[in-house]
């Protein structure tokens, strides 16, 4: 009888290891697979820290509604001329919340660009407005949309009409200067077939310290661009025989940025943020003419961009608030 209780407690005590080693076996299986997904989600957490601190979504810097001033404040509106030197102001408002215009007529329809800050929470967008009647009325606002062009944001448009009918839309990067550090500024292009969808160009058309608003036109065989610069409130220009790689040539103006230059016959016509006009007879320097137009729409006249009608007359958008 005691053999059989022996082996009886035996039987108990193997029945009982097996049990405890089977819960055992379930416990470590249900911790391992608890630590692998925590791995798994620590390094997705990770990675979501890693993408969110790469690229962060700091949008306090456009409240544009909240400023006191900037181009929330601004407005488009034009003026007259028969000869680029005295201007009629048209008293017109053409678009609000927005900023340093840029034009050109393709096949009877004019293309107006502006930087456009009309909406909270989102960086400057570009705008776009057109008129098919030289002026007189003018479609709904929509935004331009480009493609390739990264984290960039595009403002200071400078359109130009290229030989096949495409528009290619030089800018520049206002992104660059948002990064807290001093940096060589840098205008880009991007070309479109139908003015409203623009794709990105490879490479940096000019770069150099301080410099904003392009414009550019072409004379024969020589693409001439033209920047506003900080330092010395001056004008500098650039050189190209392909419209994409410029030479920087020098100043060209002192005493105003912003610039646009049109040419008629063998004179450039340079106006500067104020708005003041200067003329040349070489394209690389400047002379003040002592003229000036300032706008009855507002305190502010500026940012100007001129266009040759059909008939002779010119029109010369600009920014006021």
């Amino acid at each position: 009888m005691e053999l059989n209780e022996i082996h009886t407690e035996h039987e108990h005590a193997s029945v009982s290891l097996k049990v405890v080693l089977l819960i055992f076996a379930i416990v470590l299986i249900g911790a391992l697979g608890y630590f692998v997904w925590n791995a798994n989600q620590a390094t997705d957490d990770t990675a979501a820290d890693t993408a969110t601190t790469a690229k962060p979504k700091n949008t306090a810097q456009y409240n544009w509604s909240t400023s006191t001033q900037g181009p929330y404040r601004d407005k488009i509106s034009y003026a007259t001329s028969k000869d680029l030197l005295t201007w009629a102001d048209q008293k017109t408002i053409l678009a609000s919340h927005a900023s340093v215009p840029g034009a050109i007529i393709k096949e009877g329809t004019i293309y107006l660009y502006f930087v456009d800050v009309a909406t909270d929470g989102v960086a400057e967008k570009t705008g776009l407005m057109t008129s098919k009647d030289n002026g007189l009325t003018w479609s709904e606002k929509t935004n331009v949309k480009f493609t390739g062009i990264g984290d960039k944001v595009p403002v200071d448009p400078a359109p130009f009409l290229m030989d096949d009918g495409k528009i290619r839309l030089y800018y520049f990067d206002i992104n660059e200067g948002r990064s807290g550090t001093k940096s060589t500024n840098k205008i880009y292009s991007a070309v479109s077939t139908d003015g409203v969808s623009f794709t990105q160009e490879d490479g940096v058309r000019f770069a150099k310290n301080d410099i904003f608003d392009p414009f550019v036109l072409k004379d024969g065989s020589t693409w001439r661009l033209y920047t506003g610069q900080i330092e010395g409130n001056s004008v500098v220009s650039a050189t190209s025989t392909d419209g994409l790689t410029f030479t920087e040539e020098g100043t060209a103006y002192t005493g105003g940025a912003v610039p646009f230059v049109q040419k008629e016959g063998d004179t450039y016509y340079l106006f500067t943020a104020g708005i003041n006009i200067a003329t040349s007879t070489d394209g690389s320097k400047f002379t003040s003419t002592g003229k000036s137009f300032l706008s009855t729409a507002g305190k502010v006249t500026a940012d100007p961009s001129v266009l040759k009608l059909a008939d002779g007359t010119y029109l010369m958008f600009y920014k006021t608030n």
